[in-house]
């Protein structure tokens, strides 16, 4: 065997070392550990709902209050949310509020049903945008209290209270943090946001760092802002919590009814445009006996009977 072969053809055991050292290479061990959310991150809706699909599912419950008022914020309304989400991904939301209004969603696989309190749950076939964004909205009572508070928001780091998570507290900053991209927000509908000067902010959330769910939040601030040249007080209050993280009961359709198709008869259309004029034009006039190659009279517009 000539020099060349000897040093291509090693021996078996020879062979199998550069396998090992690259097993071993891609072993967990030379992983890079996944970085945990930041605190925007875990609040922020789409990326809430997404990690709670990657923890295998959870049932989140939270309340929200916002309020405003001139003199003080007397002026509110509070909201009970409970979304429970399944290891498919299907969800169910619940949601009340202390104005007497709510709503129920439930999505399972292609089919979306939709109630308000006290009405009838419908059933339609489910098309995004609105399965997502409808269990975004359910999750984003945080995320509304924490673009408010953003600005003057400090974050320090804590000592978390569980294993595998990280925690985020929260108290207002000296001065407010020029943080561009949510100024780029505050535009139209939302320009009085751009105006809002917070007074008081307290708050803490645990974020889960193998999926950046985030496992708790408690944030509580207030704020003034201006309407009409008038000094406007407001203040937001959110709490909320996920439990029964990747062991949340199979999402089920709930009982519905059909949203029966009315089909209008020609007697109702007739009564519902009575006294409407009308463009349906007159078929022409036969022409006369003798008029052979004559031109027939114009067609004339007439109201409906």
């Amino acid at each position: 065997m000539s020099g060349g072969l000897k040093r291509i053809l090693l021996p078996p055991p020879l062979l199998l070392l550069p396998l090992a050292a690259l097993a071993c290479a891609r072993g967990p061990a030379a992983e890079a550990p996944r970085q945990p959310a930041t605190l925007a991150e875990a609040l922020r809706p789409a990326f809430f709902a997404d990690a709670l699909g990657r923890a295998g599912g959870g049932h989140y419950h939270g309340t929200a209050r916002f309020a405003a008022g001139l003199a003080a914020p007397d002026d509110g309304v509070t909201t009970t949310t409970d979304v429970w989400v399944d290891r498919a991904r299907n969800y169910r939301l619940a949601e009340t509020n202390d104005r007497d209004g709510g709503r129920d969603v439930v999505r399972v696989g292609r089919e979306l049903f939709v109630a308000l309190r006290y009405g009838k749950m419908i059933r339609r076939v489910a098309e995004e945008p609105e399965p997502t964004k409808l269990l975004e909205e359910g999750l984003g009572a945080p995320w509304a209290a924490w673009e408010l508070a953003a600005p003057y928001a400090k974050i320090e780091r804590g000592a978390a209270a569980a294993a595998g998570a990280t925690e985020y507290r929260l108290s207002r900053a000296a001065a407010r943090t020029e943080d561009q991209a949510a100024l780029d927000g505050d535009k139209g509908v939302r320009a009085w946001r751009a105006g809002v000067v917070v007074d008081t902010l307290t708050g803490r959330a645990l974020v889960d760092d193998a999926t950046g769910a985030l496992l708790a939040v408690d944030l509580a601030a207030t704020f003034t802002t201006k309407r009409d040249a008038r000094d406007l007080k407001g203040a937001v209050e959110v709490h909320g919590a996920v439990a029964d993280v990747a062991t949340t009961a199979t999402v089920a359709a709930p009982p519905f009814e059909e949203l029966a198709p009315r089909q209008r008869t020609v007697p109702e259309q007739r009564e519902l445009l009575a006294g409407l004029p009308t463009t349906r034009m007159l078929p022409p006039a036969p022409p006369k006996p003798g008029a052979h190659g004559a031109a027939p009279p114009a067609a004339q517009k007439v109201k409906a009977p």
